[in-house]
């Protein structure tokens, strides 16, 4: 249809509002309790217009366009219309701009510059509102509240955690949470960016910094494996918070609070900030410039005395592309046959069964277009938060969604889900994964409908991960079911795809001699571990064992961004590593969607970069001259010249596995402790979610040693 705005003529689509056309052609209409994502409700009235042949101005966000129809946005009877609605938005708004952390880029305060009027008639006293602490992450300053309820929508529409609502009605009105509970969704932070005036802030930004002093950078979170687009705001070379950046097709205009708060974590005083290696029982810290020589003749002293097999590799999935793969080149130029970055999975028999690295099997953008999604082993909304948010808007179409897993989903996701309990946990190796089966049959899914089943990050952990994939993959191919993972780490894809596992190298070529896994590695007891950006106390599958082996061999050599108990009471060479904002690099994220990202502050000095020392020690050690231009194009050649989905052969010799204690229960691993920076956040510790988990924990170590007992 054709439509007329301020006297020139626009192709509209059936169904389109004003507003939408408007912000589709470029042409700006106000509006504060309008968001594209979220209802209209059409409160706040800022965003009239003058229609011709309609005597009243409308609101654009939620008139319908018809064929014809002459729309003036810069009209007298618009400019009153809009005035008005400004003036009466202003009653109760009080004047703190000077204090307010919404100061430089806050909406009310340029739209009333742009619309409102130069004075107020209105004399009386403005009303104030008490806050309360509802979220150790957001602050709140209701009295500067003007009721747009974009808060209110997003918890009822995107979160699916109904958290804030509006109380009372008129003058009385107020924004607030619900039954005396604060707001704890992990989605919350969103509101901050939704809030149009300085109502909700950022409550570890809270002063820091003004807006126009800020330096933006575009950057990946590495925080899990969707990769969510995000820019982090410096000040000084200070991360002081970070934001969403719009990207449709992966996180559109959301972002997770472990993405928005888990930057804390780098000002951690433990972070690892000198070179070190132990000289009689004790570290010594070294000079920056003398180390690599020290370095490069200790691993090759390491070879020499107790030979390349009994030397264990292991790199964490949190590494950048150009990391692992310069980590896998390396070792392998050096004979080292036992490399890994699995440290969290103690079964290994399916490995030579497995695609040439874990992918979701489709796009963000397709999970709507599936009849059926079961979810296996996963609890979406604390593990993932904004695939969540994909998963709901699916399961408001045709799409539905079974959850499959341990526990009960949390209430907050059952109007959405199906649940079925798969077994308890204190039963975790029993499971009878025929259960999958009936459900397929009960719930009627068959070949001519659409399904996937998406594999969690809690299925690798245990002891019988074989036999579940095993299992999926007949299931799959008589319902024409697709099988789909989500990883733990943000870039567990390279680490399989880039060759850092025992059996297989880049693009999935075929090892002269298959390695040991990492329990193996462990297990073996060898005599010298090289460790890259793992933590040992939280991201192995059995801390205690390889406490043990760290404990009984001659040479420890870590590379950490941070100093742990165990890293200072075992490692016998500490190399300092910069942290995913300190460097540039890639991640390929579950999609198999490549994205490059630049150094955003930059590191302490007497710190290595992780791919620039991997390179130096390359080049020092097998007499090369590589640069990082040739290791980035390397990895481009691998990621281009693949399927992800591919299954490449390999011998069929298997690695022996280590199927633990009858009853072992692996220690839970949610939103807030993902990776070795995060669990460093302060704000995200103090959260409900942090609290309940850290005492999960506790009851369950408990409980293990128990076991052992």
């Amino acid at each position: 249809m054709k439509v007329i705005i301020n006297d020139s003529e626009y192709e509209a689509v059936e169904g389109e509002t004003i507003i939408q056309l408007s912000d589709r052609i470029g042409v700006h209409i106000p509006r504060f309790c309008y968001h594209k994502h979220l209802s209209v409700v059409a409160s706040c009235r800022m965003c009239l217009v003058d229609i011709e042949g309609i005597k009243h101005a409308q609101p654009a966000c939620s008139t319908p366009l018809k064929e014809g129809m002459k729309i003036h946005t810069n009209s007298t009877k618009t400019k009153d219309a809009q005035k008005s609605s400004m003036e009466f938005l202003l009653i109760n708004h009080p004047l703190d701009c000077p204090i307010c952390d919404q100061g430089g880029e806050c909406e009310l305060q340029d739209v009333s510059l742009e619309h409102g009027d130069s004075h107020s008639s209105y004399m009386q006293l403005k009303r104030v509102i008490i806050d309360r602490d509802i979220s150790p992450l957001i602050s709140t300053d209701m009295t500067r509240c003007i009721h747009c309820s974009r808060c209110v929508r997003f918890g009822e529409e995107i979160s699916n955690v109904k958290e804030l609502g509006l109380l009372n009605r008129g003058e009385d009105m107020t924004i607030d949470s619900f039954i005396e509970k604060g707001v704890s969704s992990e989605l919350s932070g969103n509101m901050i960016d939704l809030c149009p005036v300085g109502a909700l802030n950022n409550k570890p930004y809270r002063y820091s910094a003004r807006t126009w002093d800020l330096k933006e950078h575009s950057a990946i979170s590495p925080h899990d494996c969707l990769g969510s687009n995000i820019y982090y705001h410096t000040y000084n070379n200070r991360i002081v918070r970070a934001v969403p950046k719009e990207n449709q097709d992966i996180n559109k205009t959301w972002l997770s609070d472990r993405d928005r708060f888990g930057y804390e974590g780098i000002y951690s005083n433990d972070r690892a900030l000198k070179a070190m290696i132990r000289v009689n029982g004790k570290l010594v810290e070294y000079e920056k410039q003398v180390f690599l020589q020290e370095l490069s003749k200790t691993i090759t002293k390491n070879i020499e005395d107790y030979g390349s097999d009994m030397i264990g590799c292991l790199i964490s999935g949190q590494s950048t592309n150009e990391e692992l793969f310069l980590f896998q080149k390396l070792f392998r130029a050096l004979s080292i046959p036992n490399i890994d970055h699995r440290t969290n999975e103690c079964d290994f028999d399916y490995q030579y069964d497995y695609p040439l690295m874990p992918s979701l099997n489709c796009n963000f953008n397709d999970i709507g277009s599936f009849d059926n999604i079961i979810l296996l082993g996963v609890n979406i909304k604390s593990e993932f938060p904004i695939l969540s948010i994909r998963l709901h808007e699916a399961s408001k179409n045709k799409t539905k969604i079974h959850s499959i897993n341990f526990k009960s989903t949390r209430a907050s996701l059952r109007p959405m889900m199906e649940n079925f309990k798969l077994t308890s946990q204190t039963n975790i190796e029993d499971i009878d994964i025929l259960n999958i089966e009936d459900i397929l049959k009960k719930q009627n899914i068959n070949k001519q409908k659409k399904n996937i089943i998406i594999v969690g990050p809690r299925i690798s952990y245990l002891p019988n991960q074989s036999n579940i994939l095993s299992m999926l993959k007949k299931l799959g191919e008589p319902y024409a079911v697709k099988i789909g993972f989500l990883t733990d780490f943000c870039n567990s894809t390279s680490g399989w795809l880039l060759g850092n596992v025992p059996h297989r190298m880049p693009a999935g070529g075929t090892c002269e001699k298959n390695g040991l896994n990492s329990i193996d590695m462990i297990k073996n007891k060898l005599k010298s571990y090289i460790l890259f950006n793992l933590e040992p106390e939280h991201d192995f599958i059995d801390s205690k064992l390889l406490e043990q082996s760290l404990e009984n061999s001659q040479c420890n050599i870590v590379f950490t961004s941070y100093i742990s108990p165990m890293i200072e009471k075992y490692a016998d060479v500490i190399i300092p590593l910069t942290v995913f904002a300190e460097t540039s690099g890639s991640y390929i994220n579950i999609e198999g969607r490549c994205q490059y990202f630049d150094k955003v502050i930059n590191p302490v000095s007497t710190i290595f970069s992780g791919s620039s020392i991997l390179k130096q020690l390359y080049n020092n050690l097998t007499d090369s001259n590589i640069t990082l231009n040739d290791v980035k194009n390397e990895v481009i050649d691998v990621i281009s010249n693949v399927d992800f989905n591919s299954y490449p052969s390999s011998k069929t010799q298997k690695n022996s596995t280590h199927k633990g204690k009858d009853s072992y229960i692996p220690i839970q691993r949610y939103s807030y402790f993902s990776d070795a920076t995060v669990r460093r956040s302060i704000s995200l510790s103090e959260t409900e979610h942090s609290k309940k988990v850290e005492k999960t924990n506790v009851k369950l170590e408990s409980l293990n040693t128990v076991l052992e007992k």
